[in-house]
């Protein structure tokens, strides 16, 4: 087993398995009647144990899925040079533009590769912002990927997070336990714009810190 499998088997069960479970065991019991005929519990025996854990994976899966429509908006939440707080509102400033500048930069840098290695794109756009680079380096720097992959381990599990809190407000009703799930609904998906942030900015700045260096190196190399 390679350490790449051991890490994917890690992020798996964070933001795939935990989320599941999570969600089968806050379930209303009513509902879990209605819908499943049973009330969900983890069981002691091995059997219920791999029913429950195979639940929980498919819930996992599903809500992954349906989480990844908060990106748009967990990406647009940190991008106005605005705070809650006037104290903070510079450094909200200096934050995106810290990140504007880091996206043209490895723009730039990306489209110069591109031409330098006849590869041209006309119109259409091959890939995202992020995803030359995400590749780049999974095949250059094995150190910068895991970096890359917990950061988003942990992204994913708290986006995943949100929205079952977010689904367990919704089956409660008005309740005293829907309004404390909306609470930590939105405190998971500030927990998951912050990651998300701090997964793009390491992914530009790895990206041009280490291709600046393998350039400097390889021509030092040539120099001698």
């Amino acid at each position: 087993m390679k350490p790449g499998d051991l890490a994917l088997g890690i992020r798996d069960f964070f933001a795939v398995l935990v989320p599941g479970a999570l969600l089968l065991i806050l379930i209303p019991a009513e509902i879990a009647i209605r819908v499943l005929g049973q009330p969900v519990h983890v069981g002691e025996g091995l059997t219920d144990g791999i029913l429950f854990l195979t639940a929980a994976y498919a819930a996992g899966a599903l809500i992954g899925a349906a989480a990844g429509l908060l990106d748009p908006l967990a990406e647009r939440a940190y991008r106005p040079a605005a705070s809650f707080w006037p104290s903070k509102l510079s450094a909200a400033r200096e934050d995106k533009l810290q990140f504007d500048n880091l996206r043209q930069a490895a723009k730039k840098l990306e489209r110069r590769i591109l031409e330098a290695n006849d590869v041209a794109s006309g119109e259409t756009q091959l890939w995202n912002d992020k995803a030359f680079w995400r590749n780049y380096l999974r095949i250059a720097s094995g150190p910068a990927v895991g970096e890359l992959d917990r950061v988003e381990g942990q992204q994913k599990l708290f986006r995943a997070l949100s929205l079952v809190f977010l689904i367990v407000a919704a089956l409660n009703g008005v309740t005293r336990q829907a309004g404390l799930s909306v609470l930590l609904a939105i405190l998971f998906f500030s927990m998951f714009v912050t990651y998300r942030r701090r997964f793009n900015v390491r992914l530009f700045q790895l990206a041009i810190a280490y291709y600046s260096y393998s350039r400097g190196a390889t021509s030092a190399a040539e120099a001698v």
